[in-house]
């Protein structure tokens, strides 16, 4: 099958990446978990977006499902679109998807002792988009590979490349998932928490490696990181998740000057600074929800410190706070909210009656 052709964006504000109520359920004998529950972000070329959000959030799923890649036979997309350059890739054929991955979006996925396989070898491993896609010729791919591992600082790669997955330290492992995701020269990069498993002075290079990277092709990047910090320097929107939903989205300096969500204020409270006085970080009490058993309403709504009674009967709807970029799902700053017997109501289907 031809390879989808790289296309120019029709406008020049137009986004290469449009996702819409992107639903994805993990099917369970204890019941359905709503991964992913109706998140909608938009990505342009240049741009690099932030996704946090505790651990269960659904950052990850939303990865996944950007790839058409939820785990099996539990995980499926079940609504919503994905449009990656004007094209649905939730309606392509399977073989028509593998055009896509690795070659014009790629993923560094958060553990890459389970990515790769440790029955090939390195060179193996970095080399495969190149020979899959055909970017290279069969003669000219080791050169390639040795140029990608010098790339992520792997010392002395023209001898690494015949070595094992388990013969490379776990942040050498985590550069040489970077440098097959890198290989292909995508138009969008998805990281999940490529810094996880890095020094802090490999960790520098390896940012600064990235954002070299898009200002030569003007990459788009979806950034997943617990870190606030990395987040503030890395991106230009941040969206936070909890839950399966975005529940609030804005450019980088809006979130961490004027978060409007308590979870999100939560979360920028919690970074340590220069300021911070005193034995412990602010904390956010409780715990996430069960997936399983999602409550009425807010999801956040038991930990929240400024929660409402309506919050506990019916979940906000996204409104715009200081900015048309920044956007948040909360009842705190919808103006006229239903009082919660209304609310009731409406989520009982007894309105009316």
């Amino acid at each position: 099958m031809a390879e989808p052709e790289r296309v120019e964006s029709a406008a020049k504000d137009a986004p290469l990446l449009e996702v819409r109520d992107l639903c994805t359920y993990i099917y369970t004998q204890w019941g359905v978990i709503k991964a992913v529950d109706g998140v909608s972000f938009t990505l342009r070329e240049n741009e690099t977006l932030g996704l946090v959000g505790e651990s269960g959030s659904g950052k990850s799923m939303t990865c996944l499902s950007l790839l058409r890649l939820p785990p099996r036979p539990a995980g499926r997309i079940v609504g919503g679109e994905v449009l990656y350059q004007g094209r649905d890739l939730l309606q392509l054929s399977e073989e028509e998807m593998r055009q896509y991955r690795g070659r014009h979006i790629s993923m560094i996925l958060q553990d890459p002792l389970s990515s790769l396989n440790p029955v090939f070898s390195i060179g193996t491993q970095v080399g495969e988009p190149l020979q899959a896609h055909g970017l290279i010729p069969e003669g000219g791919i080791r050169k390639r590979v040795v140029e990608l591992l010098r790339m992520v600082q792997i010392p002395t790669p023209e001898g690494r490349v015949r070595d094992y997955p388990h013969q490379f330290s776990g942040g050498m492992r985590q550069r040489v998932a970077g440098a097959i995701a890198l290989s292909s020269e995508p138009q969008l990069l998805i990281a999940d928490e490529p810094t996880t498993s890095l020094d802090v002075t490999i960790q520098v290079q390896y940012l600064n490696l990235l954002k070299e990277r898009q200002r030569q092709s003007k990459l788009a990047i979806i950034f997943v990181s617990h870190d606030m910090g990395t987040i503030g320097r890395m991106c230009d929107r941040v969206a936070v998740m909890y839950a399966g939903r975005v529940v609030e989205e804005a450019p980088v300096a809006q979130l961490f000057d004027n978060p409007a969500h308590p979870y999100s204020e939560a979360l920028v409270n919690s970074m340590p600074s220069v300021e911070t006085t005193g034995d412990r970080l602010p904390q956010i009490q409780g715990d996430p929800p069960d997936m399983h058993n999602l409550p009425r309403g807010c999801a956040f709504a038991e930990r929240c410190p400024k929660a409402m009674d309506i919050c506990h009967e019916q979940y906000p709807p996204i409104v715009t706070v200081d900015s048309p970029e920044h956007t948040t799902a909360c009842w705190l700053h919808v103006a006229h909210p239903p009082t919660p017997s209304a609310a009731r109501m409406a989520a009982d289907g007894s309105a009316g009656e």
